[in-house]
């Protein structure tokens, strides 16, 4: 998702337009890329920057519970885009989440490489939380800062302050369970949703295993992609149709969730994939250790990280690509990229087993324009889909 301030007015094209352009958009993809690696493959930098992000999510306590507060839109016109001054430990960037109960909190200007910035982190999460929670108090006196990977109630009924209702017959999301008001009411992520929709042919639809699930009913991954398809065939309006499952149908379910994230500026392009290539390994250790969402729509999950939610409900293939493509848009990468030297090129043959489709054309303008093959075949990949926002 690119950078998104709530005062941006630039709105993506519908799906009805959008696709008539998406082989246009896929071509200036390319070309873009090839710009970028050319200018950039032989760069080196010294003065290294790094910087995270942190998803805070605004809670309502003025009904004696707890809803989610949606209200993201009226903080961020308040705080701007940045406070605070040239110091990471007392200033911050703001930007927009896909939730209007959620606000990203940037490092801002990004730290630096020394082992003396490390000591910023703390102070500079400090001040940024300090932040929020003033402006957040100017805004509504019942709004808490909290942070959560997910809010437990989204789904349930008048989950929501102020509360709002779902649109199953609506333009944007189409849930039974969730309002598009939960999300942000920014026209690039209204459009976003309803294009993803549009483009996959049905709503999406997310089926997370509750504690206690049976064996027998527990779905496979292929099950699990191919019952919205059927879902949305016969008419359902169910809030439960499979049992055992959690059943999540709309695209908030997955991105209003929350997490931290890190950006790393590295010496040269060879550090990058290097790096880029352990995360894949790393990623879901990781995950595992900082598992922290056991609830999901008010009931009690049999997994406890947030992935499996937003990869489903992030699935925007089509019936007809389930086999073609082998997973969520939203699923980890399929290839490792290597450092781009023959000997890795040749070692990578064995580590890149898994049969991912091409975009042909985009491989063979890279490899033209000198971009080595695991690259070109890692961004061929990546535009067999389609732009979602044109």
């Amino acid at each position: 998702m690119p950078e998104t301030k709530i005062t941006d007015l630039k709105v993506p094209l519908p799906w009805e337009e959008a696709v008539k352009h998406r082989e246009h958009a896929k071509e200036k993809a390319a070309r873009q890329f090839v710009a970028i690696w050319k200018a950039n493959k032989d760069r080196e930098d010294h003065d290294l920057r790094w910087g995270e992000e942190v998803e805070y999510m605004l809670v309502d306590l003025s009904s004696g519970g707890a809803r989610a507060a949606l209200c993201a839109d009226k903080l961020l016109r308040q705080l701007g885009s940045e406070t605070g001054g040239e110091d990471p430990c007392c200033g911050a960037g703001w930007r927009t989440e896909y939730g209007n109960m959620m606000v990203e909190g940037v490092t801002h200007p990004p730290f630096g490489w020394s082992l003396d910035e490390v000591l910023k982190i703390e102070p500079a999460l400090t001040w940024r939380r300090r932040e929020i929670e003033r402006v957040a108090a100017e805004v509504d006196a019942n709004v808490r800062v909290v942070t959560l990977s997910a809010f437990p109630l989204l789904g349930v009924p008048d989950c929501t302050a102020p509360p709002a209702a779902p649109s199953p017959h609506g333009h944007v999301s189409q849930s039974v369970l969730c309002p598009d008001e939960a999300t942000s009411p920014h026209p690039r992520y209204q459009t976003f949703t309803a294009n993803y929709r549009k483009r996959k042919g049905c709503k999406v639809g997310a089926f997370i295993p509750r504690d206690g699930v049976t064996p027998d009913e527990r779905l496979s991954a292929d099950r699990a992609a191919r019952l919205p398809f059927e879902l949305a065939a016969a008419g359902s309006l169910a809030r439960d149709p499979v049992p055992g499952h959690i059943y999540m149908d709309s695209q908030a379910f997955g991105a209003c969730q929350c997490c931290t994230q890190v950006t790393l500026l590295t010496h040269d392009i060879k550090d990058a994939r290097y790096l880029t290539d352990q995360f894949l390994v790393l990623a879901p250790l990781l995950l595992a250790l900082t598992a922290a969402t056991p609830f999901l729509r008010g009931l009690v999950a049999d997994t406890e990280t947030r992935w499996p939610a937003f990869k489903q409900t992030w699935d925007d293939r089509s019936e007809e690509e389930l086999g073609p493509i082998r997973n969520s848009r939203t699923s980890a990468n399929d290839m490792f990229l290597g450092s781009g030297s023959p000997a890795d090129n040749a070692a990578l043959g064995a580590a890149n087993d898994v049969d991912a489709p091409l975009h042909q054309p985009t491989l063979e303008r890279l490899l033209a324009a000198g971009v080595d093959a695991p690259l070109s075949r890692h961004v061929a990949h990546l535009l067999v889909r389609d732009p979602l926002m044109v």
